[in-house]
């Protein structure tokens, strides 16, 4: 068998390459970047109701972000996400091929077909950008894949023509990329006389420049902008997709291309020439893929996942094979120590950022808020955590809701007993497919108020909630805290968290002010980090701390004060020798951490 028919054999097979593409496509959402699905799920609310429906198909593209959102209510399980997205990567890399095919592609050029979607899959690295996007650029490769299919001249100008406007309503602007890919390829082959053609090119380019126009004046609610683009590629309406443009001219253009080499280029070594082919298209996307993949965003949502979900071993897991330096990160950490009663023992066994890895301020968008909110609703701030759940939401730059926090919006009026309310809002998640079972079983509880009070979670945080109003201000944490916590003394979480606040900001004489309501709490032994200030504060009027000192402190910790005075008194650049076996410390915070 000679070289060239054994090649010829193997690229028969072309698709094992297309399973290995969409199976590294899917082991990278599964494995490595899961939790930018979880992310984009969560702030969207898809409804199987026909007024959802309704407001999609009611402008161009908008069918293609209807099937979008019905796609992305999937990233729940990162795993089934992952799939669907593999499954839409690989159709594009068909799509395009089966065209560069039709034309009379040489069989040794089917890597050039992977550029396409490997491109769209270094996008979707970003978040913002939404499968809508996607969904569009499938559908307008699916119609030229069509286009091609019609045999008959006549029948081909009929579909063209009778396309556009359909297309137009189900991608939006990408509709474009069909009278454009239709145009090149009846100029390429002049199968139509020039009169012919002159007057199709004319009718179609006509068509395609009134649509959006006469469009506007039906639909004079929506932008121009908006009824020119269409479908939502990116999260934020300013943003124009140019990027996507970029892959539509591709999908139309790569084939010709490859035509074009096919006839030009007949290389004797065809295998040498698929291999070199593959070898830049592997190492071109490991390199495109290595810049837009933001790993410190997926650790951040990751966190956040695990909150949300209540997960409070996984980020301590997490934390202990790589400390969080990011401040939401840290925020999830320290949550999730307090929800584990080891914000006292552990805080300092980690990296620590002041008081913004402990309760950040305010910010108006929707990522911070979402974050900001489990902690105040965990600490017993009902109302603090409903608002924060309604800003978030507001702050969507799309205008969607949020399936994350209309939860919580029905659990914080559950807690606070607006049952009518809270109704509201579980009818709502009812009419989704994966919050459907939670609302339909929580939805009981507006009716029969002791499955709340029984509730381990619900339970506890409606005994601990704010009984009386106050004011609530960004500069004022501890004074809030100790109000939640006197008003509810079993809240232990609050109290923590006020001594935290204290022993970040580095204020040392608050701490001892509030310390001594520890005993109250019935601590069966002082958490370590307030041993640490306890003994720090001591040693600063007496000569030798471990002496006499009139708290509870451990030998250890009395051992290692010594140890950790000693070095620090004695030795020059004291940081570089106290951080392997004392960063730990409190002491080591208070000195060398901003």
């Amino acid at each position: 068998m000679t070289k060239n028919n054994l090649l010829s054999r193997i690229l028969k097979t072309d698709q094992l390459l297309t399973f290995a593409f969409g199976l590294v496509v899917y082991l990278f959402f599964s494995l490595g970047y899961a939790y930018h699905l979880h992310y984009q799920e969560q702030f969207q609310l898809f409804l199987f109701t026909t007024d959802y429906l309704a407001q999609y198909v009611g402008y161009p593209g908008g069918i293609s972000d209807y099937l979008g959102n019905f796609i992305t209510q999937f990233y729940f399980y990162s795993s089934i996400g992952a799939i669907l997205l593999a499954i839409m990567l690989t159709l594009l890399q068909r799509m395009v091929w089966s065209v560069a095919q039709k034309l009379g592609t040489a069989t040794y050029w089917i890597p050039l077909s992977f550029v396409p979607p490997v491109l769209y899959w270094s996008l979707l690295c970003d978040e913002s950008y939404l499968a809508g996007g996607l969904v569009a650029i499938l559908s307008v490769s699916a119609f030229i894949r069509t286009y091609l299919a019609v045999k008959n001249p006549r029948n081909r100008i009929i579909f063209t023509l009778l396309s556009v406007p359909a297309l137009y309503w189900l991608a939006g602007g990408a509709f474009l990329l069909l009278p454009l890919f239709v145009l090149t390829r009846e100029m390429m082959s002049k199968m139509m006389k020039p009169l012919a053609f002159s007057i199709f090119s004319a009718f179609l380019i006509g068509l395609s420049i009134v649509l959006p126009y006469l469009t506007k004046q039906f639909l004079v609610q929506f932008p121009f902008t908006k009824l020119l683009i269409g479908a939502t590629y990116y999260r934020y309406p300013v943003v124009i997709p140019y990027s996507v443009a970029i892959v539509g001219l591709l999908i139309v253009f790569l084939p010709f291309l490859s035509k074009l080499l096919s006839s030009k280029l007949q290389p004797q070594r065809p295998a040498f020439w698929l291999a070199v082919q593959l070898l830049f298209l592997v190492s071109g996307s490991y390199f495109l893929l290595s810049k837009t993949a933001d790993l410190n965003k997926e650790e951040v949502m990751e966190y956040d996942f695990h909150a949300r979900t209540r997960r409070w071993g996984r980020i301590l897991e997490k934390a202990d094979r790589q400390a969080p330096t990011s401040p939401l990160s840290v925020t999830c950490l320290n949550l999730a120590l307090a929800k584990q009663d080891l914000l006292g023992e552990r805080m300092f066994h980690y990296y620590q950022n002041g008081i913004g890895g402990l309760l950040p301020d305010f910010t108006r968008d929707f990522t911070i808020p979402t974050i900001l909110g489990e902690v105040y609703y965990h600490l017993g701030f009902i109302n603090t955590a409903q608002r924060l759940a309604f800003e978030a939401m507001e702050a969507l730059p799309d205008y969607q809701k949020s399936a994350r926090s209309v939860m919580r919006l029905a659990e914080t009026n559950l807690i606070n007993g607006n049952y009518e309310l809270a109704g509201k809002y579980l009818r709502l998640l009812q009419k989704t497919f994966y919050y459907r079972k939670w609302a339909t079983n929580t939805l009981q509880a507006t009716k029969k108020e002791t499955l709340i009070e029984e509730h381990p979670e619900w339970g506890l945080l409606r005994k601990m909630r704010t009984q009386e109003d106050f004011l609530f201000s960004e500069g004022e944490k501890e004074m809030m805290l100790g109000t939640v916590f006197m008003q509810n003394q079993e809240n232990k979480m609050a109290f923590e968290y006020l001594m935290a606040c204290c022993l970040l900001k580095k204020d040392l004489q608050h701490f001892m002010e509030y310390y001594p309501v520890e005993k109250a709490l019935n601590y069966r032994v002082v958490p370590k980090s307030y041993q640490e200030a306890l003994i720090y504060v001591w040693g600063l009027s007496h000569n030798d701390p471990t002496q006499s000192i009139p708290y509870p402190i451990s030998n250890s910790v009395k051992m290692r004060v010594k140890n950790y005075a000693n070095i620090y008194t004695t030795r020059q650049n004291p940081e570089q020798l106290l951080r392997n076996d004392y960063s730990d410390t409190y002491w080591y915070y208070l000195h060398f951490r901003n």
